[in-house]
């Protein structure tokens, strides 16, 4: 008796078999494109728009499928429902709760809402467009492994926001408010290893856009709706009165402003923290540009600077840094600003 090997449907080169894939008449499985997801930023939708087909999967937080207006891409499946819900009721609790608190839960929600989600993407897709809140948790899961990937950017990497805060603590170490903000060590690796292996990074941000150089898709920040306002000189912080938001610096330039500065959001420095300068408060509202001939944003960072591209809109100068996220041009060095 002889012995031979077994056979298997790889080796035995027969394809008149009807357990042999070979002879079957089979689609080939094609390759998509999955674009999984977050918050809704109207640059990113119309860059969805213009950009994904009609066999790409879209994948957005829904609350049992129901597109809520912060996820109002206008396309996709509704996805992650109890993740989301859990979200925003966790953002909810946490309102009034110190930075350090706040972030720490949303980054708990974030990670929720990314596992939920990557359930659902689709086998076949090869190529992935990922909202930035849900990168690190995809890829320290393995979900991207073996797909490239574009991102959607809506503020600086984590590891660049310690580093301007720990520049920051070094320049202000009084400051109650700069450690408030800390994410684990192991996400900072996670997001860095990821961006250094996206394809793309695609942002309005025109600072973060900057530090990708070749890779980064520049958008163009939505043009605001123009409305009547009053025109005039007077100048303006947006606040909140945080350290990490230049309040330090703004308190600095508004000594000797002929008019009081107009300052809007909370003071979380402490009480007294504008003692010595002449302040008016405001809130956003219709009329918040009223009177308005300056803003004053000296900001370590600004992640989506909806308020200078609606105040630059209007004719109102902003003295900031590369970081507001602004366009060249769009506004000026804070060293060039003058009292009025």
């Amino acid at each position: 008796m002889s012995l031979h090997s077994p056979e298997s449907c790889a080796s035995c080169n027969k394809v008149d078999c009807h357990l042999s894939f070979a002879s079957r008449d089979m689609a080939p499985v094609l390759a998509t494109t999955a674009w999984v997801l977050d918050e809704m930023w109207p640059e990113h939708q119309a860059y969805l728009t213009d950009r994904a087909r009609e066999d790409d999967q879209i994948l957005r937080p829904g609350v049992f499928g129901a597109a809520t207006a912060r996820y109002a891409w206008g396309r996709g499946q509704g996805v992650a429902g109890w993740a989301t819900v859990l979200r925003h009721a966790a953002m909810k609790q946490v309102a009034k709760a110190r930075g350090a608190v706040r972030q720490a839960a949303y980054l708990k929600a974030d990670q929720a809402v990314a596992q939920a989600m990557a359930k659902r993407i689709d086998y076949r897709a090869q190529h992935v467009v990922v909202a930035q809140t849900l990168l690190p948790f995809l890829w320290r899961d393995g979900v991207l492994g073996g797909r490239s990937f574009d991102v959607l950017m809506t503020r600086y990497p984590l590891a660049e926001i310690h580093r301007r805060l720990d520049q920051m603590q070094a320049q202000h170490p009084d400051s109650t408010t700069i450690g408030d903000f800390r994410a684990p060590d192991s996400l900072l690796a996670a997001e860095s290893a990821a961006l250094a292996q996206a394809r793309k990074v695609i942002t309005p941000h025109h600072d973060i856009a900057e530090s990708f150089q070749g890779r980064a898709v520049w958008l163009d920040w939505r043009n605001p709706e123009l409305k009547l306002r009053r025109d005039g000189r007077r100048v303006a912080f947006i606040g909140p009165s945080i350290t990490r938001q230049g309040a330090r610096e703004v308190r600095e330039l508004a000594r000797g402003l002929p008019e009081p500065l107009i300052v809007f959001g909370a003071d979380l420095e402490g009480a007294g923290f504008w003692d010595g300068v002449a302040i008016e408060r405001r809130a956003f509202g219709p009329g918040w540009m009223d009177d308005l001939g300056a803003i004053l944003h000296p900001a370590a960072m600004t992640a989506a600077p909806r308020r200078l591209v609606e105040a630059q809109a209007h004719g109102i100068t902003v003295y900031a840094q590369a970081s507001c996220g602004l366009a060249p041009g769009k506004f000026r060095p804070l060293e060039t600003f003058q009292r009025p």
